[in-house]
């Protein structure tokens, strides 16, 4: 890079020397002309200096010649003229006459040449340094991030979301099910033309991490205006007389609390780690544990959780997960002197032991093997049980017992529950090159010994007291396929199956719904309700109406809600997967390229998959017919390199049978009809 000012300088003195040679030329000729050249060559070569250190002839100010050259050439003059004109003639540079102009051009444009193939080898020498360590930057880019959060105490994460929706049609048009339920709530305004719906929520999520020690971490998870509806909880004023405000006249909102959904701890010991707090969990896919960390999530699990991994074992962890699911009814005293909460009795204690054995490579290593095109196969098996030996009805004010008849008014709203349940879970993940394949099958297996409410109904009604079993089975596999460069275009195929239950009407997503069907026995003073019946969206499939032929069975799994496959079906509709199966084909476009294939995940991607699903057994679709529909999402998203997030999207639903109103009421045909939705997303992720 020196060499580029002296260059310039070579560059901006060439057309000056070429002029002046060319002067000199046009003067030694005028010369030749005017007098003629003397009888002494050495002579005239003397008498040039002394003549160029005044006016030429020409009446053009030359350049003085050397002074020590001239002071030289004077003794030697008086002293001895041959010898000192000898001696004027080797030390006098050429003159212009005597210089050819092409030949020194020539000389001036190899020197500039040759500098400026210099300045192009330094250029390349810089230009590969910074290529190198640009692509050195990148690769380490994950390691320096790490190792700066390992050494920053307090590391702020999480994200601010903004997020709108537009929904039509999304009832289908057939109107509400004998229990006078509709697919999705609203609209109620106007009369026959009004089938639009839209709204905007905001979320801000703060997961800040304070990193005590290298071995000490503590993790906080809020949310502040969490799902906040816009335009929601006005300070209502009223402005046309005491009783009515004018809502389009308001100008602020009333405050909203901070919710304090996990805070837990991680201790790095030389045995292995130790975690404790309320936490969330994931597992595989998520469709049985999910903790909802996604920027479009809504639900996600939380567990407040004591749990050890000791050391890996030949690449193995091994997870011993102890969770403290109900603890009944507590007291903090009269007045609150206790404290603190304490919990009355520990027989009504709901428990979750858990057990995981993992084999998950890092992310450096995954990396490694995929450049060097070896397989990469990560698995995990999780076993869960469950387990509550007595149980209170959900109604029984359980705060601040304290006196000795509120202990025995308690003690009749609880019941011998004998409940066990088994949840085995199992995931495998295959990569190799541009291709993966992710797999997870869960189920749930066990009883409840007995389904009374209370402990009073036993006697009073041994038909309250019966067992319920349960026997369910979800699996879901995502796989997709690298093409063009930098893995730009993905295509995809996405697959899952929830269990059904026969015999019984209604999805079963909604078990608390009352339906249609047949009436229930209930203790006395409990309001009867009745299970889902024939044409029924949603409700309870458990039917004890027939001590004799009872459905007294649970076998429809129900997807984690926050496991989201689509925009309308099984996300508003149906509220999870459940009952069902479904198989979408999807490709992903991003002309910048991926991670994956060398790129950021930066800049535009492009969108699409096409859902076909369909029921298992009929009677479980309001339409008494297991296709359900034909879903299309489209969606454009946008990222840039500091992690700012928009994208949009659009969904359309093609009704088939199962979603049709086979009793539909008076003035609806019970056919269905298209329904879309929108969708977009503002979000600044930390």
């Amino acid at each position: 890079m020196r060499r580029i000012p002296a260059l310039a300088a070579l560059c901006l003195l060439l057309p000056f020397a070429v002029v002046a040679q060319s002067t000199d030329a046009q003067q030694g000729r005028g010369a030749k002309q005017k007098k003629k050249p003397p009888a002494n060559p050495s002579a005239g070569t003397a008498a040039h200096p002394a003549t160029s250190a005044k006016t030429g002839e020409s009446g053009t100010a030359t350049t003085p010649e050397n002074p020590s050259t001239t002071k030289t050439s004077a003794p030697s003059g008086a002293g001895a003229p041959g010898s000192a004109a000898a001696s004027s003639e080797k030390a006098t540079p050429p003159s212009a006459a005597q210089v050819d102009p092409a030949e020194f051009r020539r000389q001036v444009m190899e020197e500039v040449r040759r500098e400026l193939q210099k300045a192009k080898d330094e250029m390349k020498q810089q230009t590969a340094w910074v290529e190198q360590d640009s692509a050195a930057r990148v690769q380490d880019s994950e390691a320096v991030e790490s190792l700066r959060q390992r050494v920053n105490l307090f590391q702020p994460h999480g994200y601010f979301r903004l997020r709108g929706e537009f929904f039509n049609n999304l009832d289908l048009g057939r109107g509400p099910d004998p229990t006078n339920h509709t697919l999705f709530p609203g609209p109620y305004i106007g009369t026959g033309g009004n089938h639009s719906q839209s709204d905007a929520n905001m979320r801000f999520r703060f997961e800040p991490t304070f990193e005590v020690s290298e071995d000490l971490a503590v993790y906080v998870q809020m949310d502040l205006l969490d799902n906040v509806l816009l335009g929601s909880s006005p300070v209502e004023d009223p402005y046309l007389d005491p009783f009515t405000p004018l809502h389009i006249l308001e100008t602020s909102r009333a405050a909203d609390t901070i919710r304090l959904k996990r805070v837990w701890g991680r201790v790095n010991t030389q045995l292995g780690e130790l975690i404790f707090g309320r936490m969330g969990y994931h597992w595989g896919l998520g469709i049985l544990h999910n903790d909802g960390n996604c920027l479009d999530c809504d639900y996600g699990d939380t567990y407040d959780r004591i749990a050890f991994a000791p050391r890996e074992i030949k690449g193995h962890t091994f997870t011993l997960m102890f969770d403290l699911l109900y603890k009944g009814a507590g007291t903090t005293g009269d007045f609150g002197e206790l404290g603190r909460s304490v919990d009355l009795d520990t027989l009504d204690d709901g428990y979750r032991l858990g057990l995981s054995v993992t084999r998950l490579e890092t992310p450096e290593a995954v990396k490694r093997k995929l450049d060097a095109g070896q397989w990469v196969f990560n698995y995990g098996l999780l076993l869960d049980y469950r387990t509550q030996g007595w149980d209170t009805v959900t109604t029984t004010d359980v705060s601040n017992v304290s006196t000795l008849g509120q202990f025995f008014s308690l003690r009749g709203n609880v019941i011998k529950r004998d409940a066990k349940l088994y949840q085995p879970d199992f995931f495998v993940s295959l990569k190799k090159r541009k291709w993966r394949l992710d797999l997870e099958v869960a189920s749930t297996i066990g009883n409840v010994g007995n389904r009374a409410s209370r402990d009073v109904d036993i006697a009073t009604n041994p038909q309250l007291t019966q067992s319920i079993s349960f026997l369910q089975l979800g699996a879901a596999m995502q796989t997709d396929i690298a093409f063009l460069s930098g893995d730009a275009l993905l295509f995809g195929v996405e697959a899952g199956a929830a269990s059904g239950d026969k015999g019984a009407y209604g999805f079963g997503a909604r078990p608390w719904r009352a339906g249609s069907g047949n009436l229930q026995p209930t203790p006395p003073g409990v309001t009867p309700y009745r299970v889902a019946g024939p044409g029924d969206i949603d409700g309870n499939h458990l039917d004890f109406s027939d001590p004799n032929h009872t459905h007294g069975r649970v076998n429809n799994f129900v997807f984690n809600r926050a496991f989201n496959v689509d925009m309308i079906l099984f996300r508003n509709m149906v509220t999870s997967v459940t009952s069902a199966w479904y198989v979408k084909p999807s490709l992903r476009y991003r002309p910048t390229g991926r991670k994956t294939g060398g790129g950021d995940d930066t800049g535009f991607e492009i969108l699409g998959s096409l859902m076909y699903s369909q029921a298992w057994y009929p009677e479980n679709t309001p339409g008494l017919s297991k296709p359900l529909g034909i879903e299309m999402n489209l969606g454009i998203t946008y990222d840039t390199s500091d992690r700012f997030h928009a994208g949009f999207a659009y969904g359309l639903l093609f009704p088939l049978s199962g979603l049709k109103n086979r009793l539909p009421p008076l003035g609806f045909s019970g056919d269905v009809s298209i329904a879309h939705a929108m969708k977009f997303i503002l979000a600044i992720p930390f």
